[in-house]
């Protein structure tokens, strides 16, 4: 019996129901532009968006795309500027189906405080990152740290805790809403 390979829609469903599960959103979309559309929508009358400092690097047109739906994309100077803001935006190093976690990358410890300290967070990530099991994802890590020193971090769903009392708290030890936008064609 030939075993077939999951297929992007089959990965993309089983990342979305891991997600949600642990009380995070996934969305898949097409381009920059759609992305910028989703993030509009998830923000509701918010207008700037805290950024990770390589997403405008990594993803050009998605800021572009950002500036045109009426956002101002801010980049921190100091990890206090951001500290309970209430939209942040990063980019993911890829995902993984079988958690619904993302792997994040942050070059320096100041650079962690969008993904850590705003109170929404919304993270792209191309669809062609999108890995079937922790397996792979070593892989990622080992890129990460040999490329530069670096922080990484699985991130799966909103902040939680029940230190304080054992009473279950969202949003204690960063975002209290967490999103992700797989994208097919991130530029």
């Amino acid at each position: 019996m030939i075993i077939q390979p999951p297929t992007t829609d089959d990965l993309v469903a089983l990342f979305t129901s891991r997600l949600a599960a642990v009380s995070g959103q996934a969305l898949r979309v097409a381009d920059s532009g759609t992305a910028a559309d989703a993030i509009r929508t998830t923000a509701l009358t918010e207008r700037v968006v805290w950024i990770s400092e390589d997403v405008g690097q990594r993803a050009p047109a998605l800021i572009a795309a950002l500036e045109r739906v009426g956002f101002q994309a801010k980049v921190p100077r100091d990890p206090a500027e951001v500290r309970d803001q209430p939209l942040g935006l990063a980019i993911a190093e890829g995902t993984i189906a079988e958690t619904g976690s993302a792997i994040m990358s942050e070059p320096r410890v100041d650079s962690r405080s969008v993904t850590l300290m705003t109170e929404k967070l919304v993270v792209v990530c191309p669809t062609t990152s999108l890995m079937p099991s922790l397996d792979e994802a070593a892989g990622v890590l080992q890129a990460i740290s040999a490329g530069r020193a670096s922080y990484a971090t699985f991130v799966t769903g909103p902040s939680r805790t029940a230190d304080i009392e054992r009473q279950l708290t969202v949003g204690v030890q960063g975002p209290s809403v967490f999103h992700v936008i797989l994208v097919d064609d991130l530029t």
